[in-house]
C-alpha cells in the first residue's frame, strides 16, 4: 500500500511537470465613451467599424458608442495627471446601464428575438478554439467531438470589454496653431489624438453560470419564457477591472502641394480609420503584457526546426518573440516555470479553421538560451517593441563616443512571406540611426582639439550563428561635421561617406548584449565653407584628417526593448 502511495505521488508530480500550458481564445467587445468634445463626433462615427484584433472572438454591441452629453469626465484626482483615469465604479455603472453583459451573453448563447437561447455559437466557438491535443483527447473519449463543443462554455468566462476614451483630438492645422509653427513648415494634414482605455472581464464563473442556467435560461419551448427573459434583462452581472492603458497616436499625410504629397488625398474617414487601428495596435501589447490570459501559449511540437502548433488564429505574426519554458519542481514540491530559451517566429501558418488533429506548425529560430526539447517544454508570447539602443566607443577610423538606435523592420514584413512559408531570409532585418561625437587634437593644424559630430543611417540583419551569438552585416550612409578657425576666419567641414561592415553580438541575457563591429568608410569629397567670405571649396578629407578615412572598430553594449 505504501508503494502504491509513493507511485501515485510520483505520477502527480510528473503530471505537474508535464502539464500543458492552457491558452484559450478570448473574446473582446469594443466600446467608446463620447464626452462630445471637438472632433469626437467625426472620430466616433467610424468607431463601430473598428474590429478587435484577429486573435479575439468579437462580441459586438448594438450601440458601441455611449454619449456622455452633459456629463463632465470624472477622474481620480488623487493620482498624477498622467494617471488620472476614470473611476472604475463610473464605468461599471455604465456597463450595467447599457446592459453590456446581456448583449455579450446574447451573442454567446445565440439569443433569439423571442428571448430564447441555444448553444449553436457556443459549439462553433468551442470547436474552433480546440487545438490538436484537445482533438486527440476528445476523439479518445466516448462523447467524441461533443467534448470539444462543451469546451466553449469555459470561453464565456473569458469575455472582455475594452472601453475607449479619446481626448485632445486635434487636426494638424490646430496643432500647428497651438505650437506656433511657421506657415512654410506646415507640410501635413491629418489628426493627433490621445486615448485612455479600460479593460474589464465579465465574471461568468461556475456560480454565475449555474445561476444563469437556473434562473435565466430560456429554451424555444419554455412556457415561462416571458418572465425569464424579463428577469435576464433586469439582472446585474459582475464586472472585474483588469487593466488601464494610455496611448497617443497621429495619422498624417503630406499636403498635395508638397513634393511627397499625393494629389489624391486620403479622405477624413480613411485617416480616422487608420488612426483608430493604430491606437488598437498600441493598446493590444499593453493588455497582453498585463494579462497572462491574453498571452498565447503552446507546447513545443518539434525541435528541428523549433515548432509549435499555433498560427494566425492565435494572432502569431512574423518575427514575433516567444519565451520557451519548462516546468521545474521546487524543494517544497511546488511547480514553477523556468525560462530555457528565447525564440522568434520565421514561418507562420494559416490555421484559421477547425482542427482535425493534424494541424501544421509554425516555425521559430532561437536567439538565446539553452537546448530546447519537445518533451514538455512550452512557448509563451513575450512581445518586444523591436527597438534596440547601442552605446559604445570607436577608438579608430571615424572615432568617437557612439550611440545607435535600431528598429527591426522585419516585424512589418510578414505580408511579404506567404502563409506556411519560411521567411528566415527576412528575419531580424533592421534600420539604424547612429550618432557620434569625438574631440581629437591634430597638432600640425592647431593647438586646440577639433570637435567632430557624425550621423549615419543604414540597414543591417542579425544572423544567428549559434544560440546567443550573431553577426550583423550592415551598410549605410552618413555625414561628419567639424569646424576650424584660423585668424578669426571660420571654416566648416562637411563630409559625406558610405559605410559598410560587420557587427558581432553576444547575448548575456535576452535583452542585453556585448557588441563589437568592424567598419570600412568610403569617404567622398569634403565641402569646406568659408563662413566669413561665404565661399566653398571641395577637398579630400585625408588632406586634413588622414586617420579618419581609415577602417575602424567599435565596442559597446546593446539593450533590446
Amino acid at each position: 500500500m505504501k508503494c502504491i502511495s509513493i507511485f501515485l505521488a510520483i505520477l502527480m508530480s510528473m503530471a505537474g511537470l508535464f502539464a500543458q500550458p492552457e491558452y484559450s481564445r478570448n473574446s473582446l467587445t469594443l466600446m467608446a465613451v463620447d464626452f462630445n468634445e471637438k472632433h469626437s463626433g467625426a472620430l466616433l462615427a467610424e468607431f463601430p467599424k473598428l474590429p478587435p484584433p484577429e486573435k479575439f472572438y468579437n462580441n459586438p454591441l448594438q450601440k458601441p458608442v455611449v454619449s456622455m452629453m452633459g456629463i463632465k469626465r470624472p477622474v481620480v484626482v488623487e493620482m498624477p495627471e498622467l494617471l488620472q483615469y476614470m473611476p472604475q465604479e463610473f464605468l461599471i455603472k455604465m456597463l450595467e446601464e447599457q446592459k453590456v453583459a446581456q448583449q455579450i451573453l446574447g451573442v454567446w448563447f445565440n439569443r433569439q428575438k423571442d428571448g430564447s437561447f441555444n448553444v449553436d455559437v457556443l459549439k462553433q466557438r468551442g470547436l474552433y478554439n480546440a487545438n490538436d491535443n484537445d482533438f486527440l483527447a476528445a476523439t479518445a473519449s466516448k462523447r467524441g467531438e461533443s467534448t470539444l463543443m462543451d469546451m466553449g462554455l469555459k470561453l464565456v468566462n473569458q469575455s472582455y470589454v475594452l472601453v475607449y476614451d479619446y481626448f485632445d483630438i486635434m487636426t494638424m492645422d490646430e496643432y500647428y496653431e497651438l505650437k506656433a509653427i511657421p506657415v512654410k513648415s506646415r507640410t501635413s494634414n491629418g489628426y493627433k489624438v490621445k486615448a485612455k482605455s479600460y479593460l474589464f472581464r465579465l465574471d461568468f464563473g461556475e456560480e454565475v453560470a449555474s445561476e444563469f442556467f437556473n434562473k435565466y435560461w430560456v429554451s424555444a419551448s419554455d412556457p415561462d419564457k416571458a418572465s425569464k427573459a424579463a428577469a435576464f434583462d433586469r439582472a446585474n452581472f459582475k464586472w472585474i477591472p483588469v487593466a488601464n492603458q494610455r496611448v497617443e497616436a497621429e495619422v498624417t499625410q503630406f499636403n498635395p502641394d508638397q513634393i511627397a504629397g499625393l494629389k489624391t488625398q486620403k479622405s477624413r474617414e480613411e485617416l480616422i480609420k487608420t488612426l483608430l487601428l493604430d491606437i488598437m495596435e498600441k493598446v493590444t501589447p499593453q493588455m497582453e503584457a498585463r494579462n497572462e490570459s491574453f498571452r498565447v501559449k503552446a507546447m513545443v511540437s518539434n525541435v528541428s526546426p523549433i515548432s509549435a502548433k499555433i498560427g494566425r488564429k492565435e494572432g502569431l505574426s512574423f518575427d514575433q518573440r516567444y519565451f520557451v519554458y519548462e516546468n521545474r519542481e521546487k524543494k517544497d514540491g511546488t511547480i514553477r516555470k523556468k525560462r530555457v530559451a528565447v525564440v522568434k517566429s520565421m514561418k507562420v501558418v494559416d490555421n484559421r479553421q477547425v482542427t482535425t488533429g493534424k494541424s501544421n506548425a509554425s516555425e521559430f529560430y532561437k536567439i538565446f538560451g539553452g537546448k530546447i526539447d519537445n518533451m514538455g517544454m512550452f512557448m509563451e508570447q513575450n512581445n518586444d517593441a523591436g527597438l534596440n539602443l547601442f552605446l559604445g566607443y570607436a577608438p579608430q577610423g571615424m572615432a568617437g563616443y557612439t550611440a545607435r538606435m535600431d528598429y527591426f523592420i522585419s516585424k512589418m514584413m510578414g505580408g511579404l512571406v506567404p502563409a506556411g512559408k519560411s521567411g528566415k531570409a527576412l528575419s531580424s532585418i533592421l534600420v539604424y540611426v547612429e550618432g557620434a561625437y569625438d574631440s581629437r587634437k591634430y597638432p600640425d593644424l592647431k593647438e586646440d582639439a577639433f570637435e567632430f559630430t557624425r550621423v549615419s543611417l543604414g540597414l543591417g540583419k542579425d544572423i544567428y550563428l549559434v544560440s546567443g551569438v550573431f553577426l550583423e552585416p550592415f551598410v549605410g550612409y552618413g555625414l561628419e561635421f567639424t569646424d576650424w578657425e584660423i585668424e578669426d576666419v571660420k571654416f566648416s567641414f562637411e563630409t559625406d561617406f558610405a559605410e559598410m561592415g560587420m557587427r558581432l553580438g553576444i547575448h548575456l541575457s535576452p535583452t542585453f548584449q556585448l557588441m563589437g563591429s568592424y567598419k570600412h568608410n568610403l569617404v567622398f569629397k569634403t565641402n569646406v565653407k568659408n563662413e566669413s567670405a561665404g565661399t566653398s571649396e571641395t577637398f579630400d578629407y585625408d588632406e586634413f584628417f588622414e586617420d579618419r578615412v581609415k577602417p575602424g572598430y567599435t565596442a559597446g553594449i546593446r539593450l533590446m526593448f
